[in-house]
């Protein structure tokens, strides 16, 4: 559990703290007694898959491992690997901040996976699921504080600040997890987990009163019954309870029924409320939610395998060469008996010995052969009772890596097929498991996270917010309007800012993320397989892939040439095409990418206009007018100063021209070709030429049309 910035009573809710407690403690003793029996036989499971038996138990009386032999042939079957997390936009379409958002979600959650050491956590799951039939994992918030000074703090004296933030995915012991009695996961109406503190871990977590006040009432079997009851190796149950009824978070103590140790409303803010999936579950009956585990459904033939175990060892240790003879020949019996191989022993008495029939005479021998006819009689029992086991089971031969040599490929690759499809079940419920845990995930970052947090530990650059951006366009259109300083070249913009002008803002990814129904209709969160990939498949999957690109444009650039007109209606079919592969999602990006530039270098080689913006677009960009307009208002005093300078020098041009008018006019009344009516003509025409350069240059150079937004 992390610390908390505060904590709070039952009290804070008008409720009455005792009474909250003594609620939640009836609830959780039902809760438990639900699931004794369950627990009870899970202990009683792992004992035998550790092979740890009972005091007082023989240790040398021999059994068979089925279980654990059974285990570890079906758990890398079910889970090999960590999935990854695949998130993408739901529609595939042309949505820019969707496909930043699922980009930043992705790899955000990548990073805490491997920060929470998911690949741990979901192994013990698996484990678990296949002992005792259920598995569960808890998702948490911690924010990570620092103290901050006061004008960040803001309310004019120094604080706390969040400088990191991590999503953290716990295991939960199946012990340490219980619901309230439900027949089906729709029913459940709370959730908790236990957890075990330390006197150091309560003060820290409840704060200095509450944490010393609650008694360390838990102790684990191993450490023995000590004189304090309060020692290093004490430490207190803590429940953690998720009431979905009322959507708040309840700590409680059983030793301590004064009040619950924490009180919150809401804390993560999940559309599902709990901070955990639905479990890892076996065999289920149709009223209830407690398991049933596997081993379950063959106890019973584990066991007489066992019994014939112990009868195949005592009738091997009884295959020794034993009988009775004459006590006369005692010496030399025994040295032959005794001896190596190609060894001689002399006989005193032989014609006595012929007589007596030779050593079958002698020696009466024990029925070894009685003893091997049994042995192997209980061998092929044994092998027929596993057998029945792997039917139960549903185990093939063929994973177990037992293959008769005489079958063929064929027939091999219909049992590894149809062999496993239970097999398959336990897979799928991993893999949804697994995605339903990275959703969560998903959610708490998404929430939760800030946008500093998310472009330090994804690495994408943004602009803040659409009026940043706004103002960025209008500095970069500014610039370009000027003239270039002599000697200088004309301006060109930096092109990874001409990039962020064209990505979304973070503003804009964080309304996405921080709106559950925005996200679920935009976003989708998947994850890869989580069973070991298996390569001729993946091949010939990659290979389809291939062939059926290659064809689609073997058959359609024809069409092509000779209509140009059909290149949109053939890229939006190779496009459909490769979105129905899964091996082609690595390669969607790319190819969408290259098509694109396809059609606007078809478009401009034909002379077309480019395509409009989207409808989408263009409402984005009406708002960043809106916003840009404050912008503009605040920049036309720092460009009045030099408006001003120019129209200086437009006036100075003005008068100089007039000057040269008045010259031309005294030139012309000195031209005596020339009448005075044609004179007085042509200096009107040239005083309204002036005048309409000078109206024009005025225009061009006012602040109002400068830095006026382009129109959508």
């Amino acid at each position: 559990m992390e610390p908390a910035e505060s904590v709070e009573s039952a009290a804070e809710f008008g409720e009455d703290p005792r009474a909250v407690v003594s609620r939640w403690i009836s609830e959780l003793d039902l809760s438990e007694r639900d699931q004794k029996p369950w627990i009870e036989r899970g202990r009683r499971i792992v004992r035998r898959y550790v092979d740890e038996r009972l005091e007082g138990a023989d240790l040398r009386r021999r059994r068979f491992a089925l279980l654990w032999a059974n285990i570890q042939t079906l758990a890398p079957a079910v889970y090999a690997r960590t999935p990854a997390a695949v998130v993408s936009r739901r529609w595939k379409d042309e949505d820019p901040v969707a496909r930043v958002a699922s980009e930043v979600l992705e790899r955000a959650l990548s990073f805490s996976l491997d920060a929470a050491d998911f690949a741990d956590a979901m192994t013990a799951l698996r484990d678990e699921y296949l002992l005792v039939g259920r598995g569960q994992a808890w998702v948490r918030y911690v924010p990570h504080m620092a103290a901050a000074p006061a004008e960040i703090a803001g309310d004019g004296a120094a604080g706390e600040r969040v400088v990191w933030e991590e999503a953290l995915c716990d295991h939960v012991h199946w012990e340490d997890f219980g619901t309230n009695p439900a027949r089906t996961w729709a029913e459940v109406r709370f959730v908790w987990r236990r957890c075990f503190m330390t006197r150091d871990e309560l003060v820290e977590r409840f704060g200095e009163a509450k944490g010393r006040a609650c008694p360390l009432d838990w102790k684990s079997e191993a450490v023995g019954d000590g004189s304090e009851r309060d020692s290093q190796f004490a430490k207190a149950a803590v429940y953690e309870i998720w009431d979905r009824t009322s959507r708040r978070v309840f700590w409680v103590s059983r030793a301590y029924t004064d009040d619950c140790l924490d009180a919150r409303d809401d804390p993560l803010g999940l559309s599902g409320f709990f901070p955990c999936p639905r479990p890892l579950l076996a065999t289920t009956g149709p009223d209830t939610i407690i398991p049933t585990p596997d081993y379950a459904y063959y106890e019973s033939q584990a066991q007489e395998i066992d019994e014939l175990t112990r009868r195949i060892g005592l009738l091997t240790d009884a295959l020794k060469v034993r009988g009775f003879y004459a006590g006369t020949e005692n010496g030399k019996l025994t040295d032959l008996l005794s001896a190596e191989t190609n060894t001689l022993v002399p006989i005193d008495s032989w014609a006595a010995l012929a007589d007596k029939g030779g050593m079958a005479g002698v020696v009466q021998w024990f029925p070894v052969d009685m003893v091997a006819g049994v042995l192997k009689s209980c061998i092929e029992t044994r092998q027929q009772m596993l057998d029945d086991v792997f039917q139960i089971t549903g185990i093939a031969d063929i994973m177990r890596g037992d293959t008769d040599p005489n079958e063929t490929a064929a027939a091999q690759q219909l049992k590894s097929t149809w062999g496993s499809s239970r097999v398959r079940d336990k897979q799928k419920e991993l893999a949804r498991f697994a995605r339903d845990l990275l959703r969560i995930m998903g959610e708490v970052i998404a929430g939760r996270f800030s946008p500093e947090t998310l472009a330090r530990m994804t690495g994408v650059s943004l602009l803040p917010s659409p009026a940043a951006k706004a103002g960025i366009a209008a500095q970069l259109r500014l610039r370009s309007m000027l003239p270039a300083q002599p000697g200088q070249p004309p301006f060109q913009p930096d092109p990874a800012l001409v990039r962020l002008l064209g990505e979304p803002t973070w503003a804009e990814v964080e309304a996405v993320l921080r709106d559950n129904a925005a996200r679920a209709f935009r976003i989708e969160i998947e994850t890869d397989s989580t069973i070991e990939p298996n390569d001729s498949q993946e091949k010939a999957r990659r290979v389809e892939f291939v062939q059926a690109v290659g064809l689609y444009l073997e058959k359609t650039l024809s069409v092509v040439q000779l209509a140009p007109e059909m290149l949109p209606v053939v890229v939006e079919g190779l496009k459909f095409l490769v979105r129905g592969f899964r091996a082609g999602r690595e390669m969607e990006a790319v190819i969408d990418a290259a098509l694109d530039q396809l059609q606007a270098r078809a478009a401009a080689a034909a002379g077309q206009p480019p395509k409009g913006p989207e409808p989408e677009q263009v409402k984005a960009q009406a708002a960043a007018t809106g916003a840009q307009a404050g912008l503009i208002k605040a920049q036309t005093e720092q460009a009045r100063a030099g408006t001003e300078r120019f129209k200086a020098a437009a006036d100075a041009r003005i008068g100089m021209a007039q000057i040269a008018a008045e010259n031309a006019r005294t030139d012309a009344d000195r031209a005596a070709d020339l009448s005075m009516n044609d004179q007085q003509i042509r200096a009107e025409l040239h005083q309204a030429e002036l005048r309409a350069l000078r109206d024009r240059l005025l225009r061009d150079l006012s602040p109002a049309q400068t830095l006026q937004a382009p129109t959508p």
